[in-house]
């Protein structure tokens, strides 16, 4: 079982331009707090004019006892040393794939290995921005990033249902995980009622 006292933490991760600022703020149930500066990158401003330099924050209560804390990263990797800062204490990562953008996702493929090679947590991938004329494809998506082992959803991140439906899918792979690992006491939450509450 989860533990009560369990600090909930979630972390989204992605390319430039993927959509976790967007993401961050679809899901919380407050003012998400960004920080956002004026690109200086020629490959990001020929993306977008802002960019997340430290992190996004957002929050979604589940019920009484849980609040979940939703930390956006930035996605140039020279502020990857962020990451790093971020991931502490966090109880999983939701990948952004942009099918938008090709060439970025090689950086997004570098960003999965960052994470998967040092943490031993649950993953979800979504692949984002699919209803773009633009867009390579799901399948393309998860074929070019080939990482079976990592659950895959499609996800348009202004979309508040597709939005929990992505926080749902990520909540119940980390209760399985975490069952899995159970070492047997019967002292935290339930995983049925997590996810049930999740929403309300």
């Amino acid at each position: 079982m989860l533990d009560v006292e369990t600090y909930f933490k979630l972390i989204v991760t992605g390319s430039v331009n993927s959509g976790k600022t967007t993401f961050v703020k679809t899901i919380s149930e407050i003012e998400a707090f960004t920080t956002d500066e004026m690109a200086t990158e020629d490959d990001v401003m020929q993306l977008k004019q802002l960019t997340t330099v430290a992190m996004d924050y957002g929050r979604r209560t589940i019920d009484d006892d849980i609040v979940l804390h939703i930390y956006g990263t930035p996605g140039q990797e020279r502020f990857d040393f962020m990451w790093d800062i971020l991931v502490v204490g966090a109880f999983g990562v939701i990948f952004l794939a942009d099918s938008t953008d090709k060439p970025s996702l090689e950086k997004t493929k570098n960003i999965i290995a960052f994470f998967t090679e040092r943490y031993d947590l649950p993953y979800l991938m979504c692949v984002t921005k699919l209803d773009l004329a633009d867009s390579i494809g799901y399948d393309e998506v998860v074929d070019f990033i080939n990482q079976p082992q990592i659950k895959t959803i499609p996800l348009k991140t202004i979309d508040p249902n597709e939005c929990m439906n992505a926080l749902v899918t990520f909540l119940t792979l980390a209760v399985q995980k975490e069952e899995d690992t159970e070492s047997g006491d019967d002292n935290g939450i339930d995983g049925a009622d997590l996810i049930a509450n999740i929403g309300n």
